[in-house]
């Protein structure tokens, strides 16, 4: 994109349109549709336009803002990756940097990026269209990390799903004694994902293999007990915190699984549930979280230092890491 600013008078002479249009369209207003907006927006960045905040923040060379955008705080598996990348941040300190809260990413949570100078936003949150091209216009580059979907004009770095899932399928397979399966899951296309990887691995694997997936958001843990009570002894935890969160339900209930079930054999996702007493004895996937943030602070480095650069796509090797002798 150009360095040299462009006018919203030049803007509003290509579209056809006032420059107050032009004006209200950059500034996210209602009173222009989204359908002219998006077309403004995309004239306005094909013409090298620079908002005057960005222009005044270059010309200042202040030291680039990094912002790292939570979706909650009890949220432990990005919890876990903000504190190791903010770690970075301070002790490198070529960046500022800041903990910003949003339940979703929208335009909205980027004309607040705007407002506080941010030049960079780190999230696991996924992004429309819309807003893409709105931090776009504003100069706010943006990586996305967690998830293996990739998107076009965002910096990505993934965690290895596909590995961790044929990990945690192999490994349960191991016990020939049942072919049942149970995937655990919730409303999240991160967790659908992770159930299609993991019923497709055993599929190719096992010609008899009975998986069911248990939603978390829409069925009663009660029917959980159910499903292992009929012999679906093998179960795969979206992640290690939805592992956590239901066998405590269980347990609230008054449902040892564990001590009913002896050969019941549990796998989560992420590698935290050593941190949590009630999950140190189910295997896990892990994630290797200090690598997690270096390769993204490589990427945030590079962004910033290189804003033409091609978009970087970095995928993370996970492990297995087994809990227990079973």
């Amino acid at each position: 994109m150009s360095t040299k600013n462009v006018s919203l008078k030049a803007i509003a002479a290509q579209m056809n349109v006032s420059i107050n249009t032009v004006s209200h369209a950059i500034r996210d207003m209602d009173d222009v549709s989204e359908a002219l907006k998006l077309k403004i927006r995309k004239k306005a960045i094909e013409m090298g336009y620079m908002p005057n905040h960005v222009a005044q923040h270059l010309k200042r060379d202040e030291k680039p803002v990094v912002a790292i955008l939570v979706d909650s705080f009890t949220n432990l598996y990005f919890n876990t990756f903000s504190n190791e990348l903010t770690k970075l941040l301070y002790e490198r300190k070529e960046f500022d940097f800041m903990i910003l809260y949003a339940g979703q990413l929208k335009c909205e949570v980027i004309k607040q990026c705007v407002l506080l100078r941010v030049d960079l936003v780190v999230t696991h949150l996924e992004p429309d269209a819309e807003t893409l091209e709105f931090a776009k216009l504003n100069n706010i580059q943006m990586v996305f990390v967690g998830s293996s979907h990739f998107f076009n004009d965002v910096d990505t770095v993934a965690i290895d799903n596909q590995m961790g899932c044929s990990l945690a399928a192999r490994y349960l397979l191991n016990f020939h004694e049942c072919k049942k399966f149970l995937y655990a899951g919730v409303n999240y296309f991160l967790s659908e994902e992770r159930f299609n990887i993991f019923r497709s691995e055993l599929q190719s694997l096992s010609d008899d293999c009975d998986v069911r997936y248990f939603n978390s958001d829409e069925e009663d843990v009660r029917a959980l007990y159910t499903c292992i009570s009929q012999g679906y002894r093998n179960v795969f935890f979206y992640n290690d915190r939805l592992a956590y969160e239901l066998l405590g339900k269980l347990d609230s209930i008054a449902i040892n699984i564990r001590r009913i079930y002896p050969d019941l054999h549990l796998v989560g996702f992420d590698g935290l549930c050593e941190c949590v007493a009630g999950l140190k004895q189910i295997s896990t996937i892990k994630i290797d979280f200090p690598e997690f943030a270096e390769k993204t602070y490589e990427v945030i480095k590079k962004r910033l230092e290189q804003p033409s650069a091609p978009m970087q796509q970095i995928v993370l090797k996970v492990t297995l890491h087994q809990r227990r002798k079973d």
